[in-house]
């Protein structure tokens, strides 16, 4: 889950950087910058469904790619078998697929 988890412990938001140090611009930039924190806010909690959609999304075709790989290894051993002129029972593709 790496877009959620850069989201929810990066803190890809941090408007504390824009405000000031000096006394009088302090109060000033927080003024300015309190409504832009608040709209990231909210742009930030739309993000988390979307970015565990896209991770749930990925997840799911690399199980279908390690599905697919197996399944292929499994179709190669089996017309290794068929090729020896034997049969290919569970034991004896259990033993070429450990190899």
């Amino acid at each position: 889950m790496n877009y959620t988890n850069y989201i929810m412990t990066k803190h890809p938001f941090q408007p504390e950087i824009f405000i000031s140090d000096r006394p009088y611009l302090k109060e000033l930039t927080t003024a300015i910058v309190l409504p832009a924190a608040i709209v990231g806010l909210f742009v930030n909690l739309g993000l988390v469904p979307c970015a565990v959609l896209i991770d749930l999304t990925r997840l799911a075709k690399l199980r279908r790619y390690q599905w697919l790989a197996k399944r292929r290894r499994l179709t190669y051993v089996r017309c290794v078998i068929r090729s020896l002129d034997r049969e290919a029972d569970k034991y004896t593709v259990q033993l070429l697929m450990a190899a």
